[in-house]
Protein backbone atom coordinates (compact mmCIF):
# COMPACT_ATOMS: atom_id res chain seq x y z
CA UNK A 1 0.00 0.00 0.00
CA UNK A 2 1.07 3.64 -0.88
CA UNK A 3 1.11 6.04 1.59
CA UNK A 4 -0.61 9.47 0.86
CA UNK A 5 1.94 12.30 0.04
CA UNK A 6 0.11 14.45 2.54
CA UNK A 7 0.15 11.89 5.72
CA UNK A 8 3.92 11.46 4.40
CA UNK A 9 5.10 15.10 4.90
CA UNK A 10 2.80 15.92 8.02
CA UNK A 11 4.96 13.22 9.82
CA UNK A 12 8.32 13.94 8.59
CA UNK A 13 9.29 16.18 11.61
CA UNK A 14 8.19 13.04 13.24
CA UNK A 15 10.07 10.48 11.33
CA UNK A 16 13.43 12.84 11.57
CA UNK A 17 13.28 13.33 15.52
CA UNK A 18 12.61 9.38 16.09
CA UNK A 19 15.43 8.64 14.00
CA UNK A 20 17.58 11.05 14.81
CA UNK A 21 16.89 10.48 18.97
CA UNK A 22 17.99 7.27 20.23
CA UNK A 23 16.55 8.44 23.61
CA UNK A 24 13.26 8.98 22.16
CA UNK A 25 12.77 5.76 20.28
CA UNK A 26 13.74 3.86 23.03
CA UNK A 27 11.27 5.41 25.30
CA UNK A 28 8.59 5.07 22.74
CA UNK A 29 9.08 1.64 22.50
CA UNK A 30 9.56 1.64 26.33
CA UNK A 31 5.77 3.29 26.77
CA UNK A 32 4.60 1.28 24.12
CA UNK A 33 5.42 -2.52 25.34
CA UNK A 34 5.17 -1.04 29.39
CA UNK A 35 1.82 -0.38 28.25
CA UNK A 36 1.37 -3.73 26.86
CA UNK A 37 2.93 -5.55 29.95
CA UNK A 38 0.53 -3.78 32.64
CA UNK A 39 -2.38 -3.44 30.37
CA UNK A 40 -2.35 -6.69 29.06
CA UNK A 41 -1.19 -8.45 31.89
CA UNK A 42 -4.20 -7.11 33.94
CA UNK A 43 -6.50 -8.12 31.38
CA UNK A 44 -5.21 -11.50 31.52
CA UNK A 45 -5.52 -11.95 35.13
CA UNK A 46 -8.64 -10.59 35.29
CA UNK A 47 -9.87 -13.05 31.96
CA UNK A 48 -8.57 -15.92 33.90
CA UNK A 49 -10.61 -14.62 37.15
CA UNK A 50 -13.49 -14.30 35.12
CA UNK A 51 -13.40 -17.92 33.90
CA UNK A 52 -13.15 -19.22 37.17
CA UNK A 53 -16.17 -17.68 38.44
CA UNK A 54 -18.33 -18.43 35.39
CA UNK A 55 -17.41 -21.80 36.79
CA UNK A 56 -17.34 -20.93 40.96
CA UNK A 57 -20.19 -20.57 43.51
CA UNK A 58 -21.45 -17.25 43.91
CA UNK A 59 -18.01 -16.00 46.56
CA UNK A 60 -15.96 -16.36 43.43
CA UNK A 61 -17.97 -14.78 41.03
CA UNK A 62 -18.26 -11.52 43.72
CA UNK A 63 -14.51 -11.62 43.31
CA UNK A 64 -13.57 -11.86 39.86
CA UNK A 65 -16.70 -9.15 39.49
CA UNK A 66 -14.66 -6.90 41.99
CA UNK A 67 -11.50 -8.05 39.88
CA UNK A 68 -13.18 -6.91 36.34
CA UNK A 69 -14.16 -4.04 37.96
CA UNK A 70 -11.13 -2.87 39.40
CA UNK A 71 -9.33 -4.03 35.95
CA UNK A 72 -10.63 -1.03 34.16
CA UNK A 73 -8.40 1.97 36.44
CA UNK A 74 -5.34 -0.30 34.79
CA UNK A 75 -6.69 -1.18 31.58
CA UNK A 76 -8.04 1.48 29.95
CA UNK A 77 -5.13 3.99 30.91
CA UNK A 78 -2.82 1.14 29.04
CA UNK A 79 -4.88 0.67 26.32
CA UNK A 80 -4.57 4.56 25.53
CA UNK A 81 -0.66 4.67 26.02
CA UNK A 82 -0.41 1.36 23.58
CA UNK A 83 -2.96 3.28 21.06
CA UNK A 84 -0.66 6.54 21.44
CA UNK A 85 2.73 4.63 21.15
CA UNK A 86 1.36 2.66 18.51
CA UNK A 87 0.53 5.36 16.54
CA UNK A 88 4.25 7.27 16.97
CA UNK A 89 5.77 4.15 16.53
CA UNK A 90 4.02 3.94 13.25
CA UNK A 91 4.38 7.69 11.38
CA UNK A 92 7.87 7.20 12.69
CA UNK A 93 8.16 4.36 9.52
CA UNK A 94 5.11 5.02 7.35
CA UNK A 95 6.09 3.40 4.19
CA UNK A 96 7.41 0.61 6.24
CA UNK A 97 4.34 0.14 8.12
CA UNK A 98 1.83 0.35 5.35
CA UNK A 99 3.60 -2.08 3.08
CA UNK A 100 3.15 -4.53 5.90
CA UNK A 101 0.12 -6.91 5.64
CA UNK A 102 1.26 -8.03 9.02
CA UNK A 103 0.56 -4.66 10.57
CA UNK A 104 -2.84 -4.52 9.03
CA UNK A 105 -3.55 -7.68 10.70
CA UNK A 106 -2.29 -6.41 13.88
CA UNK A 107 -4.58 -2.94 13.77
CA UNK A 108 -7.40 -4.92 12.63
CA UNK A 109 -7.02 -7.07 15.72
CA UNK A 110 -6.53 -4.26 18.10
CA UNK A 111 -9.77 -3.43 16.18
CA UNK A 112 -11.32 -6.42 17.72
CA UNK A 113 -9.98 -6.10 21.02
CA UNK A 114 -11.34 -2.76 21.81
CA UNK A 115 -14.80 -3.69 20.83
CA UNK A 116 -14.54 -6.91 22.78
CA UNK A 117 -13.61 -4.85 25.71
CA UNK A 118 -16.59 -2.34 25.35
CA UNK A 119 -18.69 -5.86 24.99
CA UNK A 120 -16.85 -7.45 28.31
CA UNK A 121 -18.25 -3.87 29.98
CA UNK A 122 -21.79 -3.87 28.79
CA UNK A 123 -21.57 -7.92 29.95
CA UNK A 124 -20.43 -7.09 33.27
CA UNK A 125 -23.91 -4.95 33.87
CA UNK A 126 -25.79 -7.77 32.55
CA UNK A 127 -23.99 -10.07 34.92
CA UNK A 128 -24.40 -7.95 38.09
CA UNK A 129 -28.06 -7.35 37.40
CA UNK A 130 -29.10 -10.75 35.82
CA UNK A 131 -26.00 -12.84 37.02
CA UNK A 132 -25.46 -14.08 33.44
CA UNK A 133 -22.42 -14.60 33.11
CA UNK A 134 -22.12 -16.45 29.70
CA UNK A 135 -21.66 -13.73 27.70
CA UNK A 136 -19.01 -12.25 29.96
CA UNK A 137 -16.97 -15.78 30.18
CA UNK A 138 -17.42 -15.62 26.29
CA UNK A 139 -15.56 -12.26 26.41
CA UNK A 140 -12.88 -13.13 28.47
CA UNK A 141 -12.19 -15.98 26.59
CA UNK A 142 -12.01 -14.02 23.45
CA UNK A 143 -9.83 -11.19 25.96
CA UNK A 144 -7.26 -13.99 26.52
CA UNK A 145 -6.67 -15.33 23.37
CA UNK A 146 -6.66 -11.56 21.37
CA UNK A 147 -3.88 -10.32 24.14
CA UNK A 148 -1.90 -13.18 23.14
CA UNK A 149 -2.50 -12.96 19.54
CA UNK A 150 -1.71 -9.84 19.75
CA UNK A 151 1.78 -10.40 21.22
CA UNK A 152 2.78 -12.56 18.99
CA UNK A 153 1.08 -10.97 15.48
CA UNK A 154 3.17 -7.47 17.43
CA UNK A 155 6.80 -9.74 17.45
CA UNK A 156 6.11 -11.10 14.01
CA UNK A 157 5.83 -7.64 12.87
CA UNK A 158 8.57 -6.03 14.80
CA UNK A 159 10.76 -9.05 13.23
CA UNK A 160 9.69 -8.27 9.70
CA UNK A 161 10.01 -4.77 9.54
Amino acid sequence: MHVPAALSDAVAWWAAAYGDHRLLSVSIRFLHIAGLVIGGGTAIITDRAILRGARGDAGQRAAAMESLHRSHRTVVPALVLVVASGVLLSTADLSTFFASPIYWVKLALVGVLLVNGAGLVAAERLAVGRNEWRRLAFGSAASLTLWIVLLFVGTLLTASA
